[in-house]
């Protein structure tokens, strides 16, 4: 081969000097010497911010607190700016209205996680840049309104789990993309890193949860198809609770009910929710099989539980985890759930159902 005869491919499509189109969207638009310009014009356009009170069109998360407070975030996937923001309503019946809305925010970053601590008044928020933030929505000092109490950067990736302790220690467990696991403590008015796990899994982490009983216990699981139980009351906190499965591991959740000792439900990747007894780790004790895609979201409400996935489909299952109700009246992803009532109640089951599109729906199902 010649190589004296080959093409200097940077110089062959590199612009030219005379190249050079308006760099105003007027000029632009009357120009007929530079047409079809339509990366150069989308530059060129401001993005439309989003009205105050209103959420992104995609409804991802959603958090309550005891006095019956809700935040709902959403995110813009298809705008000119990937952002989030998120609303707060005084119950869940207000959820949607823009005249009863108690605060709102604007996000410069997509929310990922989010949730309500143990103090009615505050509340965590993590974004796709590693940040972890801890808000306030008034207290006896200040007043009411919303502030930003603290914002710690110690993440490097994006911030993928949440999830406070509910005992009497002000503790909260994250996770994120580059595997790491940090414990953060906010007693004192700001967020303090406890313990921090570098290498906790070898992928990114997909979900944690904290023991309702034990403020020392919490579970993780990861796209490196393995789940761990951690107690940080030990030198070295991990043991194995199932590993080398067949699929990446997306969602997991305590079981809420005391009758069910120390089980742990998890999701993966191919739509199936397992049951792991804390004690016995390695054994499946039982197999749901909901769907044909990934398990988003496991969300329990006394003896019985619903199944999120990347689909439009949510499923209801009793304590025998025998289903009650498949409610697919979404046109889009169902991402969150927020239960209503009490969860002793044998006659109906209440909640409220969002996700992509604005999808919001009220559901009471009837238990025979």
């Amino acid at each position: 081969m010649d190589y004296s005869k080959r093409v200097d491919m940077i110089s062959a499509y590199k612009e030219p000097v005379s190249y050079q189109p308006p760099e105003m969207l007027p000029e632009l638009a009357k120009s007929t010497d530079y047409p079809n310009r339509n990366s150069l014009q989308y530059r060129l356009t401001e993005p439309v911010p989003l009205p105050e009170n209103k959420l992104p069109s995609a409804l991802d998360l959603a958090t309550s607190n005891g006095a019956g407070n809700v935040i709902v975030a959403g995110n813009s996937y298809t705008g000119r700016l990937w952002a989030g923001g998120f609303c707060a309503w005084q119950t869940v019946a207000d959820i949607g209205s823009e005249e009863k809305v108690s605060f709102s925010r604007r996000c410069e970053a997509l929310v990922t996680t989010l949730c309500y601590t143990m103090d009615d008044a505050l509340f965590l928020l993590g974004n796709d840049r590693g940040s972890i933030e801890l808000w306030s929505t008034g207290n006896a000092v200040r007043g009411p309104g919303l502030y930003l109490v603290d914002n710690r950067y110690e993440h490097i990736g994006a911030i993928t789990a949440l999830d406070p302790s509910n005992g009497d220690e002000r503790m909260v467990l994250s996770g994120s993309m580059d595997g790491c696991l940090k414990r953060w403590d906010y007693s004192e008015g700001d967020l303090h890193s406890t313990t921090t796990l570098h290498h906790a899994h070898s992928a990114a982490i997909t979900a944690v949860a904290t023991d309702r009983s034990q403020n020392s216990l919490a579970v993780s699981c990861s796209h490196d198809q393995s789940a761990f139980l951690w107690d940080f009351r030990e030198t070295k906190p991990a043991i194995a609770l199932y590993e080398k499965h067949d699929a990446a591991f997306t969602a997991i959740r305590w079981c809420d009910e005391s009758s069910w000792n120390r089980l742990v439900a998890i999701g993966d990747e191919a739509g199936r929710v397992f049951f792991i007894d804390t004690r016995q780790p390695n054994v499946f004790l039982e197999t749901v099989t909901c769907f044909d895609r990934k398990v988003h979201k496991i969300s329990f409400h006394g003896k019985r539980f619903a199944v999120l996935g990347n689909t439009s489909e949510v499923k209801f299952f009793d304590e025998k985890s025998k289903p009650i109700h498949v409610e697919n009246s979404a046109s889009n992803y169902v991402r969150d759930i927020i239960w209503d009532g009490q969860s002793n109640d044998d006659s109906e089951l209440s909640c409220t159902l969002l996700g992509w599109d604005s999808y919001l729906k009220k559901l009471a199902i009837k238990l025979k």
